[in-house]
């Protein structure tokens, strides 16, 4: 599997964003129609958290939904292979750079959130190319991926830790030492490691450990994204980064979850369609609850 996964990271690494487009197109429809595992899933999650929409209207948004994952594959590709000043050349608008960099200035640490929206895995050659900085990963489910994608992760001089206990104290050691901290808000942690916080009106048991990160450094917490922004020739990106709207001193685990999970739905409406859908968000429901809006999938 590995060695398949790396011979098509090289070759979608030569694709233009014009050709990307096209071909994750065509792949979301057949997957639309296949009526795979990932399309089951995004229905799911469309369907709960937009019930809004007409089915046309949700049926549309799986389908961009589905295309935008499919392009993280060729973004991902070229963050494999691509040097980085050829992969920052595609971020063409940039804004709040100046506040991350007054916060790296400070050397005192700081929380990036940076949810699984847009080409969040571009942050990782953005970061790498400005500051110092340290992110959590969770490893694989197929083993032999995991030395690609941490090759992949790990050309821009960050730090990466596996989410494990050795990890945290690398993580927090790394926070204390002045590094930015990027962490993915929106991953689904085990129940004793979580808090159940509303989600686009859905309970999502949503991780403590960025509460305890933004206690680490002093709540200097910020949102970031890397957006797609659609041309006649393909697409370029957008990066914004800003503080969280809520200020989040001395709030507990369950008030910052609920702060947090506000902060990443507004930043999804912006183009929900650039949202991993495909990510079972609520797969652990709570306790004496409904059931899993998946069950059926």
């Amino acid at each position: 599997m590995g060695v398949l996964f790396r011979f098509g990271l090289w070759l979608a690494q030569f694709f233009s964003t014009a050709a990307a487009l096209a071909c994750s197109s065509w792949l979301a429809a057949l997957f639309d129609r296949l009526n795979t595992a990932v399309a089951q899933v995004t229905r799911a999650n469309v369907g709960a958290c937009f019930p809004e929409l007409s089915a046309a209207e949700q049926a549309h948004l799986c389908r961009q939904s589905l295309q935008n994952m499919v392009l993280l594959f060729f973004e991902f590709a070229q963050l494999s292979h691509w040097p980085c000043d050829r992969l920052l050349d595609q971020i063409t608008e940039v804004q709040g750079k100046t506040f991350l960099d007054d916060l790296f200035a400070e050397q005192q640490g700081a929380l990036i959130l940076v949810p699984h929206f847009g080409n969040w895995e571009l942050f990782c050659a953005f970061l790498g190319h400005h500051y110092r900085f340290a992110a959590l990963y969770d490893p694989p489910k197929i083993s032999s991926l995991e030395p690609v994608i941490l090759r992949a992760r790990e050309r821009f001089q960050g730090e990466l830790f596996a989410i494990d206990a050795g990890g945290m104290r690398k993580m927090l050691r790394a926070l204390q030492q002045g590094a930015l901290v990027a962490l993915l808000p929106d991953q689904v942690p085990e129940r004793e490691q979580g808090v159940y916080a509303p989600f686009f009106g859905q309970p999502a048991l949503t991780m403590t450990l960025a509460q305890r990160l933004a206690q680490k450094s002093g709540h200097r917490v910020v949102m970031a994204s890397i957006e797609r922004v659609l041309h006649a020739d393909g697409f370029h990106y957008r990066l914004v980064v800003q503080p969280l709207a809520e200020d989040t001193q001395d709030l507990d685990a369950q008030q910052f979850a609920a702060v947090m999970n506000r902060a990443i739905e507004t930043l999804v409406r912006r183009a929900p369609e650039q949202y991993q859908w495909e990510y079972k968000r609520f797969k652990r429901p709570p306790e004496g609850g409904k059931n899993s809006i998946y069950r059926r999938q």
